[in-house]
């Protein structure tokens, strides 16, 4: 088993779902499972060895292969026919010898689902080390907090972006869990009993499970396919952080907030009729995959409606989604990151809204202050009173705290200091960048390691 994992490109990506792609990974698994009957000394060695030298994709007239599958609605089926023409007479009959369909393309198209993850999981790990960057980058720069669309108190970009950080850094936690039961062998015979394997179907299972570096599972059956629903429904949690992350990112690219942009192409073309605009164009392209990602829900819950221990109509479904939603997934990631690193900060429009509150955004800190003095209850009274003031514009709030409450001017420049009243947002974002980075560079490691079979 080599270890050639490598980030590749989407266009690579994309050709893991065609569909010569699957029939290259169902003889590669028809491959290994002669192999281990000639092993196990269930077929002679001979025979396993020729099968096993037939099983290229590169000896077939694939489009013969795809007009006979539509002749006799078998894939699998036709495929060793194909398979046996190629092989002596003496050594054809065991081809396919005692595997049902389902075993072959359940175990085809795992190889090609963790093909596709690890290509997903190296994605995410380069969103923790963007992420990773921009939070120790603007762990200082001051912006204004919102809450129920209202400035609240004053924090840190870097803060913001660590929030989003901790929700990739949980996913990832999940995408890395679920391998164990996601990456395994449903390999038992027609109904998972093991009854064409004469009494070796465990050595049979064990033996290629190695081979083909998948986790056993305890029963064969065809029907369980809760772990290709789970991860479908990861990757539509997935696209519902990205969605939201997209939607809260251009709320802050609006004219009026105006605190951030994006890097575009000079030639990208705002509006077709008012020359005047320059609209988000990667952020709103973000938004639409994570909306589409997260619409995969409902197909992840119907995966799970298999009859009895097993049906064609699930079986199929299954395909179809799997070649419709991981192609997007890692699209999506991708489209993630570009825009993370094409995002352009104006702090210079942060303090602009920082200031739009007339320091009233720093009236917690004074209420805290006077809490210790006079009671908390009462501080609050004295505080809302003088917000009334501000409000109705008989002042300023620096000159009514010095009248009111007597502060003295070194106390009231304290109490209003931005860099005094972001709390611990500076400190958070050095600290998820760190962590961040680190997970980063652990989970690329990891996935470097990670012995494949089938490419």
């Amino acid at each position: 088993m080599g270890k050639y994992n490598k980030k590749k490109s989407l266009k690579n990506i994309n050709k893991f779902f065609e569909e010569k792609n699957f029939y290259k990974s169902y003889l590669f698994i028809e491959k290994e499972f002669s192999l281990t009957l000639g092993e196990l000394n269930i077929i002679p060695k001979k025979s396993a060895l020729e099968i096993s030298q037939k099983c290229n994709i590169n000896l077939f007239n694939f489009n013969q292969i795809q007009k006979e599958i539509k002749k006799t609605s078998a894939p699998i089926a036709t495929l060793a026919n194909f398979i046996a023409k190629k092989c002596t007479k003496e050594n054809r009959k065991f081809v396919h010898y005692g595997a049902t369909t389902h075993n072959i393309m359940h175990a085809g198209i795992v190889l090609i689902l963790r093909n596709s993850h690890i290509q997903s999981m190296y994605r995410i790990s380069d969103c923790l080390k963007i992420l990773s960057d921009l939070s120790s980058k603007y762990s200082n720069t001051p912006m204004i907090a919102r809450t129920n669309g209202q400035h609240s108190m004053p924090i840190t970009f870097g803060f913001k972006v660590s929030e989003w950080a901790e929700l990739i850094l949980r996913l990832e936690e999940r995408f890395t869990e679920i391998e164990k039961r996601l990456f395994v062998l449903i390999f038992g015979g027609a109904v998972g009993a093991m009854h064409s394997f004469r009494g070796k179907g465990e050595l049979i299972y064990k033996n290629l499970c190695k081979r083909l570096n998948l986790k056993k599972v305890l029963i064969q059956s065809r029907s369980m396919v809760d772990n290709i629903a789970e991860y479908i429904l990861l990757c539509s949690h997935f696209g519902s952080v990205v969605k939201n992350i997209g939607n809260e990112l251009s709320f802050h690219m609006r004219e009026e907030i105006e605190e951030i942009f994006e890097k575009q192409n000079k030639k990208i073309i705002g509006s077709s009729t008012m020359p005047q605009k320059i609209n988000p164009k990667y952020v709103y392209k973000l938004i639409t995959l994570g909306k589409e990602m997260e619409s995969n829900f409902l197909k992840g819950i119907n995966i799970l409606e298999t009859q009895n221990e097993g049906d064609l109509g699930s079986q199929n479904y299954i395909v179809d989604i799997i070649k419709d939603i991981f192609p997007k997934f890692n699209l999506m990631l991708e489209e993630f990151n570009n825009l993370l690193k094409n995002l352009v900060i104006k702090k210079e429009k942060m303090n602009d809204n920082i200031s739009l509150t007339q320091d009233l955004i720093y009236s917690e800190n004074v209420t805290m202050y006077l809490a210790p003095i006079i009671g908390k209850n009462q501080a609050y009274e004295v505080v809302s009173k003088i917000i009334k003031q501000v409000r109705s514009k008989k002042s300023s709030f620096r000159k009514l705290l010095s009248l009111n409450i007597h502060l003295k001017n070194k106390d009231i420049n304290q109490l209003l200091d931005i860099q005094k009243n972001i709390g611990n947002s500076a400190k958070m974002a050095k600290k998820l960048s760190k962590i961040s980075k680190i997970r980063s560079i652990n989970l690329r490691n990891r996935i470097k390691k990670i012995p494949q079979v089938f490419h």
